[in-house]
């Protein structure tokens, strides 16, 4: 009887599935490390990895750096819809702008109570101290991203989240502080514009961060860091960025 490749088949996505889990754990793996914890061949790694990134499901940053993969994957979840066309247009926005400033940018979209790191220029930025962010978690009120989307999400929508970090409370009167935090950090972003991280985490660094929207759904955020003890033009910096945050959403960048 004719033996059919089918175990074969199988065991190649079986291999695939096994990387892809791997990658999920880190922020960025290398070949080595895939490698020696799934036994196979480098050269097997590279392929299966190589497949991924022409598929869209990962992504190389660099020869040193490694990979890891991309918010495609989250499109394998059970009731996830993929992610906006928008990302296309913002990755490309996000290069140009550390391309003009040297500075690292950042694209983020929210995960429960957290923004996420899904995109970041860190392996073309050369005032990066940073080897990479990818799929970093950064808090609504301690982050730039975090603080940009609380403050410009819809008000059902903020509440809710409030509410999710009210969680972490022991005492009314931790969930009130909570609350009245949030209230502050909304007030300060939406009079200014920008979510800004200065000095209260990492001090070695500050971040700026912005909304960025499809029509009238804002879907994440673009930001950039930059060191705190630079010499750094803060206004012309945060005009790159609402330049850049323009293009991202097809907007007139002479337009408001």
């Amino acid at each position: 009887m004719t033996q059919h490749p089918v175990t074969k088949t199988v065991r190649s996505v079986e291999r695939t599935l096994q990387i892809l889990e791997l990658m999920n754990r880190a922020p960025v793996v290398r070949v080595q490390y895939l490698a020696e914890q799934t036994g196979l061949p480098a050269p097997t790694v590279v392929r299966l990895l190589e497949t991924l990134v022409v598929a869209g499901y990962v992504r190389k940053l660099g020869r040193q750096a490694g990979y890891c993969v991309t918010e495609k994957v989250a499109a394998l979840g059970a009731g996830h819809h993929g992610l906006p066309e928008i990302f296309d247009v913002a990755r490309h926005a996000a290069e140009d702008l550390t391309n003009r400033t040297l500075w690292p940018t950042a694209l983020a979209t929210l995960d429960v109570d957290a923004l996420v790191i899904r995109f970041s220029t860190i392996p073309m930025s050369p005032l990066s101290h940073y080897q990479s962010t990818i799929n970093r978690r950064m808090t609504l009120l301690d982050y730039a991203h975090g603080r940009a989307y609380l403050a410009f999400c819809p008000a059902a929508e903020r509440r809710h989240l409030i509410a999710l970090l009210q969680q972490a409370a022991t005492t009314d009167a931790e969930a009130q502080a909570i609350a009245q935090r949030a209230a502050s950090v909304v007030t300060l972003t939406r009079a200014s514009g920008f979510g800004e991280r200065t000095g209260n985490i990492q001090p070695e660094t500050h971040s700026l961060a912005m909304p960025l929207r499809m029509g009238a759904k804002l879907v994440g955020t673009l930001g950039i860091t930059y060191f705190a003890r630079a010499q750094v033009d803060v206004a012309t910096l945060k005009a790159e960025l609402k330049a850049a945050v323009a293009i991202c959403e097809g907007r007139d960048q002479s337009a408001g």
